[in-house]
Order: structure tokens, then sequence, then C-alpha cells
């Protein structure tokens, strides 16, 4: 039955909408998010974009804890300069989209996210495998990411409802390294999902996505870079329904699909202040393009949506206080411009067109903050709630509702 127009209108918007909120998951790394995850700061967590990074991270204990006990993530990187290898665990929700611009439309950043329609979001087990190596003007490196999840139940009948998920992911990378500093990074996942419902196979879902990514520092003048960045992606996700009568037979099934097209790119300066302090700024524009078809064998419900980021900014500092304490803070800003469209049917009712469309505007700032220890060998670092720095903590008579989303502790050795 083709959706009713004006709910597919409501539905798209709303879509659009939440592509466009850069907000901060409470699962990021505590460093990075307390930048507002700013890409031209150098992070350890780096690596999951560009792999060839484990050789400058190498022999390093970090432990991300997140806002629950079963929220964060763990990354163990060992050898040295010139070859390295590592492993990382991580408790997320595998199921969850990430946002546009956010983490400039990349899907990693110590957390993966990877849409897949109909599926109940499940906690999963990801594992991903590094190795780096040094090549001389450079370094190489690929990242093995791998999850699987599942729920199962049978009752007395022997009757199965489950819902399952796997997901794969190669990340290959490419620095030049020098004065002039160039990361590269290209990114293909695959996804597959199912789910059973009274022992009827009633969704099957898959998605494959194809990006890469860039990253350069252009010397400008003593302690200033010029910094660049870049992704572009392409993602193809298909979902096959099936409805069955009260027998097990199956009465009928609805095949859709849905592939989109992106691109950010944004320059900023990188200041180097004194040794440990760092800012960093870029602005940013981007263009998204998708396309749906609810059922292929339908005419007249295909659905398109189009989202231009003017502009984009962020903002970043890691400021070195005392030889041992830092503070960081980052933000955020995007403007965007969303455009969906709508396939209508020529011969129905009045309509002269076979398309229709709608736009809307969305103005988005954010913030984050948060502290640094280092002493030795040894780092902490915690991402503030932001209600704990405007109200202050609870024994205070605030209403912070604790002080940190995310704390990490991160040992070299």
């Amino acid at each position: 039955m083709k959706m009713n127009a004006q709910l597919r209108w409501m539905f798209t918007l709303a879509a659009a909408g939440s592509l466009t909120v850069a907000m901060v998951p409470e699962a990021d790394a505590a460093r990075r998010a307390s930048l507002g995850q700013n890409r031209l700061i150098l992070d350890k967590n780096d690596v999951y974009l560009f792999p060839q990074a484990a050789t400058e991270y190498n022999n390093l204990l970090s432990l991300e804890y997140g806002a629950a006990p079963n929220a964060g993530s763990g990354l163990v990187l060992l050898g040295n300069e010139s070859f390295a290898y590592g492993l990382g665990i991580y408790r997320g929700d595998l199921l969850s989209p990430g946002t546009y611009p956010y983490n400039l439309g990349h899907p990693n950043l110590g957390n993966v996210a990877n849409p897949l329609p109909g599926l109940v979001d499940q906690p999963h087990t990801i594992l991903d495998f590094f190795v780096g190596a040094d090549m001389g003007g450079g370094s190489a490196g690929a990242r093995l990411s791998f999850g699987n999840g599942a729920t199962r139940q049978v009752d007395a009948e022997d009757v199965v409802d489950s819902t399952s998920h796997t997901f794969v992911g190669l990340t290959l990378g490419y620095s030049m390294l020098g004065d002039t500093r160039v990361d590269t990074g290209l990114n293909i996942q695959f996804n597959s999902g199912n789910q059973i419902n009274g022992g009827d196979d009633v969704l099957d879902t898959n998605r494959l996505f194809v990006g890469a990514t860039a990253r350069a520092y252009l010397p400008m003048a003593e302690r200033t870079e010029l910094g660049v960045l870049g992704d572009i992606n392409f993602e193809s996700r298909g979902a096959t329904t099936r409805s069955y009568d009260a027998n097990g037979v199956e009465t009928g099934s609805n095949e859709g699909g849905t592939t989109a097209f992106g691109l950010v790119a944004g320059a900023g300066p990188v200041y180097h202040i004194k040794e440990n302090t760092t800012l960093a700024g870029y602005g940013l524009l981007g263009f998204s393009t998708s396309s749906t078809d609810l059922d292929k064998d339908t005419d007249f419900d295909g659905t398109g949506m189009t989202n231009l980021l003017l502009p984009g900014l962020h903002v970043a500092a890691d400021i070195q206080l005392l030889d041992w304490l830092y503070f960081r803070t980052g933000a955020q800003y995007s403007y965007s411009v969303t455009i969906a469209s709508s396939e209508e049917d020529p011969n129905a009712g009045n309509n002269v067109s076979d398309s229709s469309s709608m736009s809307g505007r969305a103005s988005n700032f954010g913030w984050r903050a948060g502290l640094g220890v280092e002493l030795g060998n040894f780092t902490l670092d915690g991402a503030f709630q932001s209600g704990f720095i405007v109200n202050g903590p609870d024994f205070l008579g605030g209403a912070g509702g604790g002080m940190f989303t995310s704390v990490a502790a991160g040992y070299s050795f």
C-alpha cells in the first residue's frame, strides 16, 4: 500500500533533521569528545580513521569508560615506530545511525554507525584489529572490524523469535610524513541483518558502504599550519520484508532500497602555542543526497533527500595549564538546508506533476569541555557533563547530574 503523502513528508523531513544535529554521543573517547571531535588536533583515536597511525601510538594501553558499565572501549597497540599492531574491543550500539556533518560524515571515531531499517537496537561487542608499518617516506596500515549480535527466544512450542546482525569492515590507510603531512584512509563496510517473528522470516537487510577520508597539514609560518579535511562516501541499503498467514504461509513480500552519496570538505588554521598547547579551527561545506524506493514493484513511491551544509564551523583548544594539567574545549556550528522530494502519480486527482518537494533549514550549535592529566606515561581524561559546568555539582545544590560523560585512562610503555 502506498504511504500517505503527508505522513511520508513528516517522516522524510524528520529524518533529514536528525542528520543535521551535531550532538556528541556519550560513548565517544573522552579527550576527543572534550575537543568537540575536532579532526585537526592529533589524537590516538586517529587509528580508527587512519590505522597507519598505530606506529605513532605504539606500546599504548587505553581504556575508555562510558556513562554506563556496558559503554566504553579498550585499545592496545604494541610494537615500535617501524611496525605496530593492536586490538580494540567495544561495547556499543551497533545499529545507531550517525549524524551529519558530525565526524565529517565518516562513520568511525570510537564507535561504528551502521543504520539498518527495521531492526531493534541491541548492544554488540565489536572487535578491531590494527596493523601499521613504516614505509620509508610514510606509513601504511590496515584495520579489520567485526561485529555480531543477536537475540533469540524460543517458547514452549519451539517457536522462534530472533534478531541478528553481522558487520564487517576494512580500512586501508597511508600517511605521507614530513614538513607536509597527508593522512588518507579508505573504508569499506558490509552489514547484514535478519529478523524472525513467530518462526517466520519477516525481514532481511543489507548495507554496503564505501568511503574515503583525507587530512593534510600544510606549513604556513612558524608554529602555524593550514589544515585541510575531506570525506567522500557512497552507501547502498536494501531491505526485504515478508508477510505470512496464520498457517505460516508467505502471503506477500516487499523489496526496497536506498542509495546515498555524500561529500564534505573544509580547511582552517592550526596554531601550536608553546610546546603542548594547540588551537585549531576550520570551516566546512558539505553535500549529501539519497534516493529511496519503498517497493521496487510499486510505481510512484520513491522519495529523495538532499542536504546542504552551508556552512559548518568547528573550533577547539587543547591548553596546557600546568606541566601535568590540560583544559580542553571545542564548539561546532552548522547551518543546513534540506530538500525532500517525493514521486507523485500524475494520473491521480488533479496532479499535473510527477514529483513534489519541500525544504527546511536548521541551525545547530554545540560545545564540549574537559580536563586532562598527564603524569609521566600515564594519562587521565574526562569530558564534562554540560550541566556540571553551567549548573554546578549536586552537592553544591546544582543539577549537573554527574561530572563526566566519559573518562579515559591511558598508559604508554
